[in-house]
């Protein structure tokens, strides 16, 4: 038998376990919240590796795939799941178990998430037979179903048709170009928002974790500015000598890019708003009305930031750590 201690951890572990695979079915048959599911999966085996040890992690995840295998049947969807989700959980726990600070922990996870969008990317399109083709082919049939219905209604003619088509080819090139680029950004997204919310479940429980830089004082090194030239670098290779790919990448780091400096953007405003000694609704309006109306405003200053330092940063200081 085993003794009182060894038996409440094992007791522990089963328990994590139950609950990511309890998670992880939820996530494979309920597709409107699987956004959800994947912020929240990573955190029971976080918390098993920050309380345990990385050996419990590895256990409380074999245990919850051969639950999931059980009930779903299918090896493929389980171990995407766990593979992307599962070890962003131990990845995390093992960084705050390490007391690694915010900088390294966020440079681990947008590294690990780049892998898991190309892992999603082969899941999704090569693996699990989905294609661009089939993305176009449903976008198309969605625009001839609303043909249908208008066309019933009297309320589209034969140009109207035309137009639907139309938009439904511009959608489809849209999806196939920046397809990738979107699911970078999503998966970026969700490590980080996932992070944030296994510290707050950890800080909970009572365990240290490590500060976050204030949003205010966010900043990227003036080399980063190379990204947003060569993508345009190989953009326009790409449409010079034909080169489908070259200038689909190039699009891509330049999709990527923008949301990256529309935030550093957001935190170059918000230091000033910040700053700027009038009453708090006041703020609240003209951030809103800069975001909707200004937003290319936005993402210049978040462009000349790293290249000028709008806000007069220490260039050795990584900005004040909060809680």
């Amino acid at each position: 038998m085993l003794p009182a201690a060894g038996y409440s951890i094992f007791l522990e572990t089963l328990v994590v376990a139950g609950l990511t695979a309890l998670l992880g079915l939820v996530g494979l048959f309920a597709a409107p919240v699987f956004f959800f599911i994947a912020l929240l999966l990573p955190v029971p085996p976080a918390y098993l590796v920050v309380k345990r040890s990385l050996g419990h992690g590895l256990l409380a995840l074999f245990l919850s795939a051969a639950m999931l295998l059980g009930v779903v049947g299918q090896l493929l969807p389980v171990l995407w799941l766990l593979l992307q989700f599962g070890l962003l959980g131990l990845i995390t726990g093992l960084l705050i178990k390490n007391r690694a600070n915010f900088e390294r922990i966020a440079a681990v996870l947008l590294a690990w998430s780049l892998v898991a969008a190309a892992g999603n990317l082969i899941y999704s399109y090569a693996l699990s037979g989905a294609g661009f083709s089939q993305v176009t082919a449903e976008i198309d049939a969605a625009m001839q179903e609303m043909y249908r219905i208008y066309g019933q209604s009297g309320a589209v003619d034969e140009v109207g048709r035309q137009h639907l088509m139309e938009a439904a080819d511009r959608m489809g090139y849209l999806v196939r170009v920046f397809l990738p680029g979107s699911t970078v950004v999503w998966t970026a997204a969700t490590t980080m928002a996932s992070f944030f919310i296994t510290r707050r479940v950890l800080q909970g429980f009572g365990y240290r974790t490590p500060g976050g830089l204030r949003f205010s004082e966010l900043k990227l090194p003036w080399y980063s500015i190379w990204l947003i030239i060569a993508g345009l670098a190989m953009t326009l290779a790409g449409e010079e000598f034909t080169l489908e790919l070259l200038g689909m990448a190039g699009k891509n780091i330049l999709f990527v890019s923008a949301f990256i400096f529309f935030i550093l953007g957001l935190s170059v405003s918000v230091y000033y708003l910040q700053a700027w000694r009038v009453a708090k609704a006041v703020k609240i309006i003209v951030a809103a009305l800069v975001i909707l109306y200004l937003p290319f405003a936005v993402l210049a200053v978040g462009v000349l930031d790293p290249v000028v330092n709008l806000r007069r940063l220490p260039a050795g200081d990584d900005g004040k750590k909060g809680g």
